[in-house]
């Protein structure tokens, strides 16, 4: 199998970082370059964190915590190399806060919570990390979607979409952001929105706090032609559903 970028570059750096450990302890490396080696390699620590959040972003590959870990660490160890604040590199053991923070914001192993019943339905599946998320574009074909999104805001707009008929159903899961949902005033929806902390906005009902989930039926919704069904499941931020 071939090697990612991320591990070819950790695999280098830790290859530099045992050869020259090696030389100083058997004293071929002086002490002057030894202090170099200490300046510099927090620096090779954040370009690996940085190609290591690339492949998260683009190829959605690797590992958020560990990513996130390291370009803490090699930020506060550069820092400290600019005599901004004091860090060194045994001082690692004070980040571990950051479990906890990533927990919160559920990006350790993020599952899909829905439980989808297919009954032979084929579902498109769109997974994103970072960034807004906007289906608005004029024409846009509606589907049989699950959309799973970490960081950032997800927009669609069905007033400007093609929508086939029968029922189409929809799973977004969000973690950090908001949700907000645009539907013509003549379409019939079906809407079950939860958001862990943060307000639910279905047309003119609201609830706000912990732990909110809503249901919104359309009075024509078992006769209509083209219906749309919306399950979605938002850790923080807020949903909001308003017809136009």
């Amino acid at each position: 199998m071939r090697k990612s970028i991320s591990k070819i570059m950790f695999s280098i750096s830790l290859l530099i970082v045992g050869v020259v450990l090696l030389l100083v302890n058997i004293g071929v490396i002086s002490l002057e370059i030894k202090k170099l080696f200490v300046i510099i390699y927090p620096f090779l620590l954040l370009i690996y964190g940085l190609l290591s959040l690339y492949q998260i972003a683009i190829k959605r590959k690797s590992n958020l915590f560990f990513t996130l870990f390291l370009l803490t660490f090699s930020s506060l160890l550069i820092l400290d190399r600019f005599q901004i604040l004091e860090f060194k590199f045994m001082d690692f053991w004070r980040l571990w806060p950051l479990i906890i923070i990533l927990m919160a914001l559920g990006l350790i192993k993020p599952k899909f919570t829905f439980e989808i019943n297919s009954m032979g339905k084929r579902y498109t599946t769109k997974s994103f990390r970072i960034g807004d998320v906007k289906y608005n574009t004029d024409n846009w074909a509606v589907e049989p979607m699950e959309i799973s999104h970490g960081i950032g805001d997800v927009y669609l707009d069905f007033s400007k979409a093609f929508i086939p008929e029968g029922e189409t159903e929809l799973f977004i899961h969000a973690r950090i952001g908001d949700v907000k949902i645009i539907v013509p005033d003549d379409l019939a929806i079906y809407v079950h929105a939860e958001a862990k902390i943060g307000e639910v906005r279905i047309l003119q009902s609201i609830k706000d706090g912990i732990g909110n989930s809503m249901e919104f039926k359309s009075a024509d919704y078992e006769e209509a032609i083209k219906k749309i069904k919306l399950n979605i499941l938002l850790n923080i931020g807020d949903i909001t559903v308003q017809k136009v």
